[in-house]
């Protein structure tokens, strides 16, 4: 028996397949040597039609083919005919010896003995005929009744016709099991009639693939694997339907999905393996997820398929030689899934890319906001944990847009929704960071001074670095407190900073001259308390204590330094939207206040009040706030009739604002009967009760509900409500209510 001289395995280098489509020939002959690639849908019948090609211009293959058919015909049929005549004569000359002797003895006799030891000897052979290694009448039985047989006898004829020294190429033959007829019939054939094969196949069944040659005979079996990378190579066709799924799952995984052109198109393999083990029903209770396994699929991408590449630690992108599917489908199928997991894809996702792929799956059909701001939150500890800097600079301003101005109270309602005003202060902080390590210095100089009342003297520090860093050598001085304001306590506890706000806050809420100089004793241990340390401080203590404040220089009618002191609520960090919309309803009321004592009454100090009012509104409306809306809408009202009662405005537009009032107050009311509630009720329905006289509509229940409510006001709101009523009487705007009058 004759092997080959030698068997080589080339690994890397499936791209340097001749055959470039499915739809091209299983087998190419080219400088004279042979190349066959196969793909897993290939068939026996297809090969051997695209190898007929090859050999059909050769009269002998033709004639030895057809031969070869007929003789296996003919010696059949001879055999069985040599077989009966032998009987025959044997049956003869028995019958004469036992039933005829003696008789003579005849030429025909001699004959017919020479038949019958013939036919005696064969019957002795037979077995060992049948059974011997390599027999050719048995392989002509079995090629009879065997189909593989018969395509192996045909596939030994037709590369009979090729030069043993033709070198063979074999592409992709590790595609397929051990049981297919690529191994059972075309390798087998191949190494017992070449002197040199080559087979191209994936790095990780080398030791596999050593097995089966050593199985069929190979020897002289040696491994390469190719140095140099082809520029381009397109190889999908190559894969199985196995490799098909993953590499859809692996572009599912990736950052395809951004849409960005000009940047690459990074992968997660932790969202990868997440979803082929998760996301996939029928690998779900598979023994063997993905059964090709996710690493060995991934060594391939890198080193068989050339369609990945690496950048750097945990950035991975697809090269050129990757053909993009529409997946889009699949994609929001993963999206609804992924919704639904996102706590547990956050503590599994350690890769910034990961979490960042995850955002934009979710990021439209998230109804919880703070289950994004955990992803982007996990996003941005991990950019800083594994130093990939330059995402801050490719994708979050994509996401957060540029860092707003918080010295600037007109900002606010456009930058209500900011993810910077939802990311905590531990965020916030590495994103100062990140923001300085890619050359934002502008963005982390705003953001440090938007953290700045937490923590004054760390920040300070901060923002005159920040400076220094741009060059900007006078503002890095300036930035600098004169002095620093060193603590020598420790943070205080949540209970000592609780008391002193709590007993500050009931003080000033009730208003009584009495208790006035406790309630400022009160605040000025609160101050002591969150200024006698230098940690950061909570935001809420800050919110309180200057939330208080205000309100106090509201009880001295000092307006401006409560509006100075509301705005230092807005400008902390790190608040909801109940702190921020309660701050806007209370900066309203300031600035209503301070325009009814001014001299001369603005009207742009109303019409900030208003404006600022109605954003208090929208903010408390966000969070559902039923309890207090009633009083919200109260104040918001008597912004509106305040514009209406001091300034000079057109009927029509004292009819808008008048409309506005009786829905506001309608819905205030809706909630108060609503919540068996009567708080601020009267000063709501006196409020109606004017808007609807101005517009002249009837109001004869409504005079009754008030009527009957009178009574059940505490001296303060029949104070309030009483005062608005005669102003409204005095510029002769309604007409007289008797019950009140009384009063």
């Amino acid at each position: 028996m004759v092997k080959q001289n030698s068997c080589n395995i080339y690994t890397s280098s499936l791209c340097q397949t001749q055959r470039k489509k499915k739809s091209e020939s299983i087998i190419l002959k080219r400088d004279n040597e042979l190349y066959i690639t196969f793909c897993e849908e290939d068939s026996f019948e297809t090969f051997e039609s695209d190898l007929s090609k090859i050999t059909g211009s050769s009269f002998f293959y033709s004639i030895k083919k057809k031969f070869s058919a007929t003789f296996i015909s003919v010696v059949s049929v001879i055999v069985l005919m040599f077989g009966f005549i032998s009987a025959s004569i044997y049956e003869d000359l028995f019958k004469k010896i036992i039933f005829e002797l003696p008789f003579p003895w005849e030429f025909s006799d001699t004959v017919s003995l020479i038949f019958v030891i013939v036919f005696f000897i064969g019957l002795v052979m037979m077995p060992s005929l049948l059974d011997g290694e390599g027999d050719e009448f048995k392989n002509i039985l079995s090629s009879w009744f065997n189909k593989d047989v018969k395509k192996l006898k045909r596939l030994k004829l037709a590369f009979s016709l090729f030069d043993k020294k033709t070198p063979i190429n074999l592409y992709n033959f590790d595609v397929v099991n051990n049981e297919h007829w690529v191994f059972n019939l075309l390798l087998k054939v191949l190494i017992l009639r070449f002197n040199t094969i080559n087979l191209y196949i994936r790095n990780d069944q080398i030791q596999s693939f050593e097995k089966k040659l050593n199985t069929l005979g190979a020897l002289n079996i040696e491994v390469f694997k190719a140095k140099e990378i082809s520029s381009t190579c397109d190889i999908e066709f190559l894969l199985s339907n196995k490799e098909q799924k993953l590499y859809s799952l692996m572009q599912l995984s990736s950052s395809k999905l951004l849409k960005s052109k000009d940047k690459k198109t990074f992968i997660s393999f932790e969202l990868f393996e997440y979803c082929g083990k998760n996301f996939f029903e029928e690998e779900k209770n598979s023994k063997h997820q993905l059964i090709s396994g996710f690493q060995n699929f991934i060594n391939r991408s890198f080193d068989d398929f050339k369609f990945i590449a690496q950048e750097k630690s945990q950035q991975i992108y697809f090269t050129s030689n990757s053909k993009f599917k529409d997946l889009q489908e699949e994609e929001k199928r993963l999206a609804y899934y992924l919704r639904n997991h996102i706590e547990e894809c956050v503590s599994y996702f350690n890769n910034p890319i990961s979490l960042l792929i995850l955002y934009y799956y979710v990021k439209d059909i998230v109804l919880d906001e703070k289950r994004t701001i955990l992803i982007l939150e996990k996003f941005i500890l991990t950019v800083e944990k594994q130093q990939q800097y330059e995402l801050i600079d490719d994708f979050w301003f994509d996401i957060a847009g540029e860092m707003f101005d918080s010295s600037s109270i007109e900002t606010f309602e456009t930058t209500t929704n900011s993810f910077y005003r939802k990311l905590s202060i531990k965020s916030l902080n590495k994103l100062i960071f990140l923001f300085e390590r890619n050359g934002y210095f502008e963005q982390a100089v705003l953001l440090a001074k938007y953290l700045y009342e937490i923590n004054p003297n760390k920040y300070s520090v901060s923002i005159c670095s920040l400076h220094e860093r741009m060059g900007q050598f006078e503002k890095a001085y300036e930035s600098l407190p004169s002095n620093l304001n060193l603590g020598k306590n420790k943070k205080p506890s949540e209970i000592e900073v609780r008391y002193f706000q709590r007993k500050a806050w009931i003080i000033v809420s009730q208003r009584k001259d009495t208790l006035k100089q406790e309630g400022l004793e009160a605040l000025s241990s609160l101050k002591e308390l969150i200024f006698s340390h230098n940690e950061d401080n909570e935001p809420l203590w800050l919110w309180h204590y200057y939330n208080i404040k205000a309100n106090y220089a509201e009880w001295n009618e000092d307006y401006s330094a409560s509006i100075k002191n509301y705005k230092k609520c807005l400008s902390i960090p790190a608040l909801g939207a109940f702190e921020y919309g309660a701050t806007f309803v209370n900066i309203a009321i300031a600035y209503r206040f301070k325009y009814l004592t001014s001299n001369t009454q603005k009207l742009d100090i109303i019409n900030k009040s208003i404006k600022l009012g109605n954003l208090g509104v929208y903010l408390k409306q966000t969070v559902g706030d039923r309890d207090e809306m009633p009083v919200v809408l109260h104040n918001q009202a008597l912004n509106l009739l305040c514009k209406i009662l001091n300034s000079n405005n057109s009927k029509d537009s004292n009819e808008k604002l008048c409309k506005e009032i009786i829905n506001i107050t309608d819905d205030a009311i809706s909630i108060l009967d609503k919540t068996s509630s009567i708080k601020r009720l009267g000063m709501l329905l006196i409020e109606n009760y004017i808007a609807k006289s101005i517009l002249e509509k009837e109001t004869s229940e409504l005079k009754q509900r008030l009527e009957k409510h009178i009574n059940l006001l505490d001296e303060n709101e029949i104070k309030q409500l009483l005062e608005l009523y005669k102003k409204f009487i005095i510029s002769d705007k309604i007409s007289n209510l008797e019950f009140l009058d009384k009063l």
